[in-house]
Parts: structure tokens; sequence; C-alpha cells
């Protein structure tokens, strides 16, 4: 099994700067509202989650990763809800300009991984990683 992940520096600041304001918004509504009202504990409750939620990248999501095993290219992006899983002898081409990385499929479908926002050096490593496990 390969994997490749590629992680995005910038963006796990901001979220994990996101995640910290809300715990410290958990902090100014203990001193600010009353405890005894169900707003309180709705507010506090409703803080904490959003705070894991960010903390955790969205519980990895937020995380890039490329995985080949016996066949199938497994493709967790970012920009995509769910994971996509795409068999090998299946792509037909893969090409990248300066916006995406696409990768067609024998059906002409068309898998795009956005990829406008990355280091030129991310964008080999995304490359070199596909190239050697796909051959295209």
């Amino acid at each position: 099994m390969n994997q490749l992940v590629i992680r995005n520096k910038a963006q796990e600041l901001v979220f994990r700067f996101l995640g910290g304001l809300l715990l410290f918004s958990v902090g100014l509504q203990l001193f600010i509202h009353n405890p005894k009202g169900a707003i309180f504990w709705i507010l506090i409750i409703v803080f904490i989650l959003a705070a894991i939620l960010l903390f955790t990248l969205n519980f990895g999501a937020l995380i890039n990763r490329l995985t080949a095993d016996q066949g199938i290219l497994t493709i967790r992006w970012n920009t995509k809800i769910f994971k996509k899983h795409l068999r090998i002898d299946q792509i037909t081409s893969i090409t990248e300009d300066k916006r995406f990385i696409r990768i067609t499929l024998k059906n002409g479908h068309t898998v795009r991984l956005p990829v406008r926002l990355m280091d030129p050096d991310k964008r080999r490593e995304i490359r070199k990683f596909l190239k050697t496990n796909t051959g295209f």
C-alpha cells in the first residue's frame, strides 16, 4: 500500500485559530450569561462541539490523502465530501494545469483535484505519486 498525505499548514492554522477563538468564547459565556438558563448550556455545548470540529480539522477530512492499494486508487480530497475509489486499470490519462490535476477514466468521467493553492513542490509530489502508481 502506497500513501501520500498532503497537509496545508496555513489552512490548519486558520482552523485551529478559529477553534481557539470558540473556546475563548466559551470562557466569556461563563462570565456573561446566567448558568441557570437553558440558552447558556446550549451555547456552551454548541461552541465546544464546533471548537472540537475545528481543532480536529473536520475529523481529518481537510487533509488530502492519496492511497494506492491492490489496483485501486483512493482519493480523499478536502473539497470532496466522500472518498473516491478509482480502479487504476480504468484510468486513461492524467493531465495537469495551474488549477487542477485531472484524472480521466475510460467511461469518460473526469476527477478533478484542485491544486491551485498548493505549492509547486506539493504538486510535483502528487504528480510523482500518481505517475509511479498508475504509470501515467
